[in-house]
């Protein structure tokens, strides 16, 4: 991949001019991402495909061990004067239809598709060359399965993330195919921009990227500012199930476990803070009640 541009860093949530592990300190004083209160137009909920694994125990250790259970793929379309911004592009467009399905990691899980991007951006009118934006929660294949469907779009990424995939090979061979396919799916994003920490990305604080690595070195989530709805954080996958939330479970397939804790507990500060909502992405039970574009949130 070609060496992209960089965003500054936002210099915010520190506490006492201090980083642990490379994340702010959790507290009040890095729950204010932002002092500007500006909103966007709408969110709408676009189904970016569903999985059936083997051992929910993978998710859930120390529990449910050899049970199946069913994830969701959520990504999510930010509409905001005459800009719209992708959260995350799930499942590749050529997997649908395929009976056998998909899979970063065969003998895992399997990825299943019956509804595209594309077709789901018609509903409302847009085109995939209408998105300003690509934001990307973090590199694995579920997530970034369709970034080439946006070939003029401004992709966000975390320097840490983009550093990680494009290093030498990992130890860990799940891992470590996780990150060769993440180089496949990615490409070369001819206008990649690399972040460190928070991004206020459009400025006036309606769309905030929050860093919350531990699942992978460079994850995040996004927050998102509505008249009506208040905020709403994007999980990505800082945390996979409600229960996980509430119970400070990691999973297995991780790359640091306190770096998760920590950031999951950023997310409730921020959530403490804003008074907001959390739409967590893989949670089927919890994305069978959002509303589905064309539908959407305001």
């Amino acid at each position: 991949m070609k060496r992209p541009s960089t965003l500054s860093k936002a210099a915010l949530g520190m506490a006492l001019g201090v980083l642990l592990a490379g994340l702010p300190l959790s507290g009040a004083a890095t729950a204010t991402l932002t002092e500007k209160s500006g909103v966007a137009d709408r969110l709408y909920r676009i189904d970016c495909g569903h999985s059936l694994a083997n051992d929910e125990s993978v998710w859930t250790p120390g529990e449910n061990i050899g049970k199946s259970i069913e994830f969701s793929s959520t990504c999510y379309l930010i509409r905001h004067g005459g800009s719209s911004l992708m959260w995350d592009t799930g499942v590749p467009e050529a997997t649908m239809g395929d009976p056998k399905g998909w899979s970063t990691l065969p003998k895992l899980i399997v990825y299943h598709l019956d509804r595209t991007i594309t077709s789901q951006l018609a509903e409302i009118g847009l085109k995939t060359s209408d998105i300003d934006y690509v934001a990307i929660s973090h590199t694995h294949g579920d997530h970034i399965g369709n970034v080439k469907l946006f070939p003029d779009a401004t992709v966000l990424l975390q320097r840490a993330e983009y550093d990680w995939i494009n290093s030498g090979p990992l130890t860990d061979p799940n891992l470590n195919q996780l990150v060769i396919l993440a180089r496949q799916l990615m490409g070369q994003p001819k206008n990649l921009k690399l972040i460190d920490g928070d991004l206020d990305v459009l400025g006036d604080g309606s769309v905030i990227l929050i860093s919350t690595p531990g699942h992978t070195p460079g994850s995040q989530s996004l927050m998102v500012h509505l008249a009506n709805s208040g905020y709403i954080v994007l999980s990505g996958d800082v945390v996979h199930l409600q229960e996980n939330f509430e119970k400070n479970i990691v999973p297995a397939l991780n790359v640091d476990k306190a770096q998760s804790l920590a950031s999951m507990q950023r997310v409730r500060d921020i959530m403490q803070s804003y008074n907001a909502k959390l739409f967590i992405n893989h949670d089927k039970a919890q994305a069978d009640r959002l509303k589905l574009i064309p539908a959407f949130y305001d």
